[in-house]
């Protein structure tokens, strides 16, 4: 048998439904026969069935059951779950492919990872999304597989290795995120100075706001969708893809709906992959949000340091 953990499987979880068709975790097999023993018996697992693929482009990730099991393959990175797996840790995919749940994908990615990655992954298992490298924009849109509520509840309960890095990143997962870059942009004006955001408090994602009249005729309908809002603070934030804002008839609609929000009161501003990879950029994106919400921070190079390899990291994921 094969057990397919960490960004793998969330990418596998794209599939709408995918939890209802599988009706809910597994029983592993014992004595750790969930662990794939050598390279050889990899051509042994039919991975069509699964909708899975293991190639040096796109190498699987799988979870192996000791340091002495880890298997040297160019199609395969391994990742070592040497105690007891926790209750509902894997999903039948089919006779010969196991595969980590959302909750246990970000318990065994915890260990060795950042606060930054912890959170983000946090937030993709209860966004609209998955990150897949075969997708349009490098991910595929799908509804929210579990809510922060119900992850609390359940590492409220979980003490294995990684569960304690999780609940201290699900102080900073925000619900609702619909894109890996909106994710990328709320991380940055939500974790602490100290990781080198902002230290806002959580934004409401895509919140529903009712326009004038006037604004209606404009849009075509009786209210707008914004990406990142923080109602008290009055700011709205809006992330800008290049695939999705390519034509003129977009460009134009964007700026009669800023406009319009601007003359409610509202501070707009757009946010783009270009702006958060340019230093310059960031820094005065960051300050001008900051000075609206009343927040300080540092200005000094430690901080913008901090704040560049923050981002950078995020855009890497």
């Amino acid at each position: 048998m094969i057990t397919i953990c960490g960004i793998s499987a969330l990418a596998r979880w794209a599939e709408v439904g995918l939890a209802d068709r599988l009706e809910g975790p597994c029983v592993p097999p014992a004595d750790g026969a969930w662990s794939l023993p050598d390279a050889a018996s990899l051509s042994g697992i039919d991975l069509a069935a699964a909708r899975i693929e293991a190639t040096a482009a796109r190498p699987l990730h799988i979870l192996v059951s000791s340091a002495e099991g880890r298997i040297r393959s160019r199609r395969l990175r391994c990742h070592v779950w040497s105690t007891e797996l926790p209750d509902g840790a894997l999903y039948q995919l089919t006779d010969q492919v196991l595969m980590a749940s959302p909750q246990f994908c970000l318990q065994q990615m915890a260990g060795g990872s950042t606060i930054a990655r912890r959170v983000a992954t946090g937030m993709e298992i209860c966004g609209g999304y998955a990150r897949s490298p075969r997708a349009e924009g490098g991910f595929h849109k799908r509804p929210p597989l579990t809510t922060v509520d119900d992850l609390i509840a359940h590492f409220e309960k979980n003490h294995g290795y990684g569960a304690r890095r999780v609940r201290e990143a699900l102080a900073y997962v925000v619900e609702g995120s619909r894109s890996p870059m909106e994710t990328v942009v709320v991380l940055l004006f939500t974790l602490p100075v100290e990781l080198g955001g902002c230290g806002l408090p959580r934004p409401e994602l895509n919140l529903r706001i009712d326009i004038p009249p006037s604004l209606q005729v404009a849009q075509g309908k009786p209210y707008l969708t914004v990406d990142l809002c923080w109602r008290a603070l009055g700011i709205i934030l809006e992330y800008d893809s290049y695939l999705w804002h390519r034509s003129k008839a977009k460009v134009d609609e964007d700026n009669t709906r800023n406009e319009g929000l601007r003359d409610m009161g509202w501070m707009v501003r757009s946010v783009t992959k270009g702006m958060l990879g340019n230093d310059q950029m960031l820094d005065e994106l960051v300050r001008k949000v900051a000075a609206r919400a009343g927040a300080r921070i540092p200005d000094d190079d430690a901080y913008r340091l901090r704040q560049s390899a923050l981002v950078r990291e995020l855009l890497a994921l």
